[in-house]
């Protein structure tokens, strides 16, 4: 009954859970040490197969692909947010020195880059599955693609509809001059 449970919970029926399974399952030493404790080690090497190996195979339901797929390398992904955070800093500056729609428009994308980045990075660290249950998880990262393409919605209609962002803070900074004087 517990390992009945135990095999429906949200572990097991993990990806990562069941990719790891298969690995162990597969191996040519876990087979021969399966084999030797079920006391059929000369069947099983005579057939070149074991009993456990087979029911685990015969109980997949979906097709193999996870063998052929390369990991996640997230660091490029890394590399970029910090080029990304890195061509900030001067562009902001160059931005509000010289506005135009071009450094408006990269302004734009990379603000919400950015800010998508660390509001997925917030959302996938502190809203997690195993503490909130698995809907709160999937609505704060809809959440976070919501509010980012609203963002870049909302800055592209600035840029091309009003004056653009760096004319907009240059003119909230000389409304602030004017009240203090």
């Amino acid at each position: 009954m517990a390992f009945s449970m135990f095999a429906r919970s949200s572990v097991c029926t993990n990806r990562l859970f069941f990719q790891q399974a298969m690995r162990l399952a597969t191996q040519p030493a876990l087979a021969q040490r399966t084999a030797a404790a079920l006391s059929v080690k000369s069947l099983a090497l005579k057939e070149g197969k074991t009993p456990i190996l087979d029911s685990v195979r015969s109980f997949r339901t979906s097709p193999v692909r996870l063998s052929d797929e390369k990991s996640h390398d997230h660091s490029k992904l890394w590399v970029i947010e910090k080029a990304v955070s890195a061509a900030l800093v001067p562009l902001i500056p160059l931005g509000l020195l010289m506005p135009n729609k071009l450094f408006d428009s990269l302004l734009a994308i990379l603000i919400t880059a950015h800010s998508f980045w660390g509001l997925e990075a917030i959302a996938v660290d502190y809203v997690r599955a195993s503490v909130v249950g698995p809907l709160l998880p999937k609505l704060a990262i809809a959440l976070v693609y919501l509010l980012s393409f609203a963002t870049l919605g909302g800055l592209f209609y600035i840029i091309t509809h009003d004056v653009g962002i760096c004319n907009s803070i240059r003119q909230l900074w000389a409304v602030r001059s004017q009240q203090k004087a």
